[in-house]
């Protein structure tokens, strides 16, 4: 789901949300003599602490621990050692 708050990390009942099943995050493709890899959004590939209450995001976030493996996977196929 896609949340689409008023205001920066509030949600509520009145929040507009979307259904968006089948998009695509990122993408990866071999492209010549190379490799590139593209994401619309690298919050994931950081870590936070956001917010009032000092919620946890990317890299730290409770709820998505892959985010590191996924990094480190992106980052072994783009040097060769991961195809």
């Amino acid at each position: 789901m896609n949340f689409l708050p008023d205001t920066a990390w509030v949600f509520d009942d009145n929040t507009t949300k979307f259904n968006v099943d089948g998009w695509s995050q990122g993408a990866f493709k071999e492209f010549g003599q190379g490799k590139i890899v593209v994401f619309g959004e690298a919050a994931m590939f950081t870590a936070q602490i956001t917010g009032p209450q000092k919620r946890k995001g990317g890299m730290n976030s409770e709820v998505a621990p892959e985010n590191y493996q996924l990094l480190l996977n992106i980052i072994h196929w783009l040097d060769g050692k991961l195809e």
